[in-house]
């Protein structure tokens, strides 16, 4: 276990560039699109993409669609911004998470099983990943390339937090500008595949197994990169 010191040390690292989906100020503009996403979320939610209507959105908030197309175009536009929300709030959720573990062991196991949980609790995100809801609407790679970054970044600070405690081997920081992104695509292709694996039952467990089979490939002293 490390000092308080050098784990309050993690911290700074985490400033603006986390800021994802979320707002410096907000406007009444803001207050009334929120609304929009917000009972969109729900409909999305109970009877999904296809099924729900601009109109179904409108009622709900109890306003005229006029309000919905001055600040979306479609309902695929609407979805997209859900789906933006979403991803902000596991973010946000997962990162907080992340700053209070105090190891760097403890802070990539909580960074994976904190997202998994996240996700489970936002339908519409977690239709996705099951894959479910094909990655067609117009903003979605660009959502999931933002996102992408994001976690790669968070990771890449948690190995580099490790690496100056001696928790891991520091062999590994030669390889830190495509090490991070590997481990967010890999645990990434595990999540899908327990997700929608329902043999699975004991997520939680299985993936505490995976990432100690990661652990203990960090903290190998003769750890060798692929090149």
């Amino acid at each position: 276990m490390i000092n308080g010191d050098s784990a309050n040390a993690f911290s700074p690292n985490f400033g603006p560039k986390y800021d994802f989906g979320r707002k410096m100020m907000i406007t009444k503009d803001d207050i009334i699109k929120d609304e929009i996403l917000k009972e969109a979320q729900k409909l999305f939610q109970q009877f999904g993409v296809k099924k729900t209507t601009m109109e179904d959105i409108a009622k709900a908030m109890g306003k005229g669609k006029s309000t919905l197309y001055y600040y979306y175009c479609s309902k695929e536009d609407i979805f997209d911004a859900v789906i933006q929300k979403e991803m902000g709030e596991v973010f946000h959720y997962v990162k907080h998470a992340v700053e209070k573990a105090e190891t760097a062991e403890e802070k990539l196991k909580v960074f994976t099983l904190s997202k998994i949980k996240a996700v489970q609790k936002r339908a519409n995100l977690y239709k996705i990943v099951k894959g479910e809801v094909q990655d067609t609407m117009r903003c979605m790679k660009h959502l999931h390339a933002e996102y992408d970054i994001q976690e790669t970044n968070l990771v890449k600070d948690i190995l580099l937090f490790g690496i100056q405690n001696g928790e891991f081997a520091k062999e590994i920081k030669k390889d830190l500008d495509i090490l991070p992104s590997v481990m967010v695509s890999s645990l990434r292709g595990l999540e899908r595949d327990l997700f929608t694996d329902t043999k699975y039952a004991k997520l939680e467990s299985r993936m505490e197994s995976i990432m100690g089979i990661m652990m203990r490939g960090l903290k190998t002293v003769h750890y060798q990169a692929a090149h």
